[in-house]
């Protein structure tokens, strides 16, 4: 797993690695996370015991989507430590990245807030925790988390008030073996915290390593020092290592989130395959095994990714509202699953056409 980044000896320029500009297969997997996390949802709010058992299988199955969230932890954390890496020396490094982090997420954001304060009652308290990026710490406060989905919003936000910082001002070799030791360490620290007492999974210091994953990836395959060939060994080894022990864990029943075991190590071996995938994205492209992902279908949930995964919440509701009393099989499973779908679609076409290219198009006056 190891690649020595700083060789002494430069790579003849033919042989350099060049992250390309435009990489389908990240959309793809955008779309996918945001696909995971609905139908967890889906799954963990379906009312009832099916009495089908291929249903009841894949609800199961399903309700593991909650890997999504650590995919796109992993997913934010290579492409913001890239744009940061090649704007570090430019002219208002800081004020360029904020107001592009507020133009890509604020408006969406706060349109979210809207609707739950008219649509869930009494969350009042969580909506002012939420408007300050402090959802994930609902629980430390006393406050029902009435909308899960904002959590992990603030996790990101946390992590990027810091590490801008740590990048304008650390070399490359630092920030790779400071991320690597937080990596290897948060793991540890969520098994001593559930010892303690004192641990709870969404609060920003105990999943960190999920962004820290893909950062690695960025501070590796940015580097002038680093081939294609190096960067595609590091992603497989990361990766596999990462996948395998998922599947694994999984088939052992030693990745549930409710175990002390589960909990300490699934979210950061997820981000670690979720970044083998993506540096397989960037080393090999075009590989026939990720074709997948660069699906149309899956391109185009990646648009719609972030107003998806803010909205399907509230769609969820909706969902068990309007199938209240029916009979928990396939009808009714079917049925909220069009109505999220469906919803999340059309609203994430509008969102997109009139909120979120607008604000990219004011994005490219901050580099």
């Amino acid at each position: 797993m190891a690649v020595d980044i700083l060789t002494v000896t430069d790579p003849p320029l033919s042989r350099r690695f060049v992250v390309p500009d435009r990489i389908d297969e990240l959309d793809g997997i955008r779309g996918f996370a945001a696909i995971l996390v609905v139908f967890h949802h889906l799954s963990q709010s379906f009312p009832g015991t099916p009495a089908s058992s291929v249903l009841r299988l894949w609800l199961a199955v399903t309700h593991a989507g909650w890997i999504g969230v650590d995919v796109f932890f992993a997913l934010s954390g290579f492409l913001i430590t890239r744009a940061l890496l090649n704007t570090k020396g430019r002219p208002h490094y800081y004020k360029n990245f904020y107001i592009r982090r507020v133009l890509r997420l604020a408006a969406p954001y706060f349109l979210t807030l809207a609707l739950v304060a008219c649509f869930i009652p009494h969350s009042f308290a969580f909506l002012v925790l939420s408007f300050f990026y402090l959802a994930n710490f609902a629980h430390p406060f006393g406050i029902d988390m009435v909308y899960g989905p904002l959590w992990s919003l603030a996790v990101e936000e946390h992590f990027y008030l810091v590490w801008p910082w740590l990048i304008r001002f650390l070399k490359r070799k630092t920030l790779f073996m400071l991320a690597l030791a937080i990596c290897i360490a948060t793991p540890l620290f969520r098994f001593v915290a559930q010892k303690y007492g004192f641990f709870d999974p969404y609060v920003s210091w105990f999943r960190f390593d999920g962004i820290l994953w893909g950062a690695l990836l960025a501070l590796l395959s940015g580097s002038p020092r680093v081939t294609r060939k190096q960067v595609l060994t590091w992603s497989i080894a990361v990766g596999g290592l990462g996948g395998v022990a998922y599947v694994g864990g999984a088939f052992l029943g030693a990745m549930a989130r409710n175990s002390v075991l589960g909990s300490s190590v699934v979210f950061g071996v997820v981000a670690m395959a979720t970044t083998g995938v993506i540096g397989l994205a960037i080393s090999a492209s075009g590989l026939k095994a990720l074709v997948f992902l660069r699906n149309p279908v899956a391109r185009f949930f990646g648009d719609i990714s972030y107003w998806t995964y803010l909205f399907h919440g509230l769609m969820v509701n909706l969902a068990l509202r309007l199938t209240l009393g029916w009979k928990p099989g396939w009808a009714t499973y079917f049925a909220m699953t069009g109505i999220v779908f469906s919803a999340c679609i059309m609203t994430g076409i509008a969102v997109r056409h009139w909120i979120e290219l607008p604000a990219q198009a004011l994005k490219k006056r901050f580099h």
